[in-house]
């Protein structure tokens, strides 16, 4: 922990008295009152972490105790036990879990968080069967003789809002944090020496900025650790006030215990101490590896805004760590291909990773080598037909899953959007704005929308590149309008199946065809725009049949 290595185990115990030898003792607490206190006999200060292997990623998919909609419901009896008058403020916590080579240690992956995310408080900390990894960034106590001082964060946002005030919410929250830290350090701390040092101070941290205050006190030199450890846990920020009340809330309502998750995680030695709150932490026992995020609830808290706090906590992160949400897709950001498998064989496999090369290098993100990406896809199991998705972002994933190919043609709706062309150029995740948009267009009705931009031009789909006849002629969309640079939208216009121009909102109302395109249905026809009929005759036959030859040809593997 910020160049203190401690090795040579020693002893382990849960008596907080054993601090009283003037030992150095790693220290580690769960959120529910146990404690756990490692002595090491070699100290060594100002120094690396020890040189360790590559984490090369996870691949498991990562659930999470509470879903969207359960913790949503979780932050509103927050809320109506707050207008009740019960609490005033609660951090509600949900757990993701994924199982991990029990064998596989922990020690490569804070390596790559030291230099992905360097957190102020990270730390590693490796016992026999139970290891964790944190990116905590934020000081629970420090101590040097009998000044203490503690740190509490409360109000998180992104980087690219930095400039702008932090909400009431924020500050309030904060100041509610700190009363109640003033509070738990009264009890400690000589009377009159108990003070705010400083009051919401922004820092910025990896990714994010939050809203941090100091309190500083004087212990008494009667007060043991264990009298300590007693009255200040669980952290103030991470419970809520009244800290008892907002405990047994937290008991009731979630699923799980929180373990070491939001307890103190750092190092004791004499009248010396670092300990962090132990949040963004990643820790395993067996082959369960866990992380935990949260947010801290008031009454002016919107359950999707605090649902979406907990993902922005965790994205970072979890990215780097690897392994997929619950709905398959990765955390973080970065650059996809979904690419069509047949009979085992990915199609148009060497197109669709030009296409990654060219926008990784213009985005900044790295794409290993051929050779590294197929050793991968040559480790999933054979599948007739299937979604394959390469993913690059903090780690390079793939997934394969089957594919039932449609056999309907398509009725799509028409959707005005702002279209920021630039963005266009490249196949970015997250995705779920375009998939959102999906949803919404099924809710309604159709299979898929037609977007229509700022100047009234037709651009793409939520996931398709479109072909239309008008006047006898087959036209796809400009890229300058705003539309994706499909890999079969390429093929169609490198091989003469349709032009590309611009394509105004009047002039699609006369097309008398279209098709849908995409790398994963290749060409699905269109009977319907805005419930305007479209013809699917022996003009349409002939195209799609054409398309399918040319991807024959094309598709090598």
């Amino acid at each position: 922990m910020n160049g203190i290595l401690a090795t040579d185990l020693i002893e382990i115990s849960s008596d907080p008295a054993v601090l009283n030898d003037g030992g150095f003792w790693a220290v580690t607490t769960t959120f529910e009152g146990k404690y756990t206190f490692a002595k090491f006999a070699s100290v060594a200060r100002g120094v690396a972490f020890p040189k360790v292997e590559e984490w090369l990623g996870l691949t498991g998919v990562w659930e999470s105790t509470l879903s969207q909609s359960e913790y949503e419901n979780y932050v509103e009896k927050i809320r109506s036990e707050i207008e009740l008058g019960n609490v005033y403020q609660v951090n509600a916590c949900r757990i993701l879990k994924t199982e991990i080579d029990s064998k596989l240690s922990l020690a490569p992956l804070f390596a790559k968080l030291l230099t992905k995310n360097p957190a102020p408080n990270s730390s590693f900390l490796r016992l026999p069967d139970f290891e964790i990894a944190s990116a905590s960034p934020e000081l629970f106590i420090s101590r040097t003789g009998f000044e203490l001082k503690t740190s509490p964060i409360k109000g998180t946002r992104k980087l690219a809002e930095t400039g702008s005030n932090f909400s009431e919410k924020d500050k309030s929250e904060n100041i509610m944090i700190v009363d109640l830290m003033r509070n738990d350090f009264g009890r400690i701390c000589r009377p009159g020496t108990v003070k705010v040092k400083e009051l919401l101070r922004a820092e910025l941290h990896p990714g994010l900025e939050h809203l941090v205050s100091d309190v500083v006190g004087e212990v008494s030199s009667e007060v043991s650790w264990g009298q300590i450890f007693e009255n200040v846990l669980p952290p103030g920020s991470v419970s809520g006030t009244p800290k008892y009340t907002a405990i047994q809330l937290i008991a009731q309502e979630e699923p799980s215990t929180r373990g070491p998750y939001c307890g103190a995680l750092g190092w004791i030695e004499g009248t010396e101490c670092v300990l962090s709150v132990a949040i963004r932490i990643f820790w395993k026992s067996g082959s369960i590896l866990k992380f935990g995020t949260g947010a801290g609830i008031t009454w002016a808290s919107d359950p999707s805004s605090e649902w979406e706090e907990t993902e922005l906590k965790a994205s970072k992160l979890l990215s780097i760590a690897g392994g997929l949400r619950s709905d398959r897709w990765p955390f973080g950001s970065g650059l996809f291909e979904t690419i069509r498998v047949e009979n085992g064989t990915p199609q148009l496999l060497r197109e669709h990773l030009d296409r990654a090369r060219n926008s990784a290098l213009a985005l900044g993100f790295s794409v290993p080598s051929d050779r590294e990406i197929f050793e991968k896809i040559g480790r999933l199991d054979q599948i007739e037909l299937g979604r394959l998705r390469l993913t690059f972002g903090e780690t390079f994933q793939v997934s394969l899953d089957p594919y039932v190919e449609s056999k309907n043609s398509a009725k799509v709706g028409i959707r005005d959007c702002v279209v920021d062309v630039s963005a266009k150029a490249h196949k970015v995740f997250p995705y779920s704005d375009n998939l959102r948009m999906l949803t919404d267009a099924r809710v309604d009705g159709f299979d898929e929308v037609i977007i229509i931009n700022q100047e009234k031009m037709v651009c793409e789909g939520a996931i398709s590149n479109y072909v239309f006849r008008i006047d006898n002629l087959w036209v796809t969309p400009s890229l300058d309008s705003g539309v994706l640079p499909g890999i079969i939208r390429g093929l169609v216009i490198f091989n003469g199946l349709a032009i590309e121009s611009e394509i105004s909102a009047s002039e699609l109302e006369r097309a008398t065809h279209a098709f849908a395109l995409s790398a994963l249905r290749i060409s699905q026809p269109i009977s319907e725009i805005a419930g305007r009929k479209l013809q699917e005759d022996e003009i349409s036959k002939q195209w799609a049949v054409k398309l399918r030859e040319i991807l024959q040809a094309n598709s090598v593997g």
